[in-house]
């Protein structure tokens, strides 16, 4: 796991985020996506740092170019696929684990 243990920490800039925008229709379902994808990008940016290696020999290892491990190592990236996710996994001897949680 990312070292960061609660992807929803709350402040003052969350909360006033929130009060503007909570009533818009697709809010919530928007902020449910960003967070997903900023824990994927976290947990693909541990696991490479963990194993120590650079975006460009954890590529290579997977058989892709350090673009796309740049891409899933970014929040804004919303094409991740589970089939990418598990080459990764496998590339460094480890597995993908998928779970819910409640909201």
């Amino acid at each position: 796991m990312a070292t960061r243990t609660n992807a929803r920490r709350r402040n003052q800039a969350t909360d006033v985020i929130d009060a503007a925008f909570s009533g818009t229709p697709g809010w919530a379902e928007k902020v449910a996506l960003g967070a997903a994808a900023f824990e994927i990008a976290e947990e693909v940016l541990a696991l490479r740092e963990r194993h120590g290696l650079t975006q460009a020999a954890l590529a290579e290892r997977v058989g892709t170019t350090q673009s796309a491990i740049a891409r899933l190592e970014n929040a804004s990236y919303a094409g991740h696929s589970t089939a990418m996710l598990r080459r990764i996994a496998l590339a460094v001897g480890e597995r993908v684990s998928v779970r819910f949680v409640p909201v």
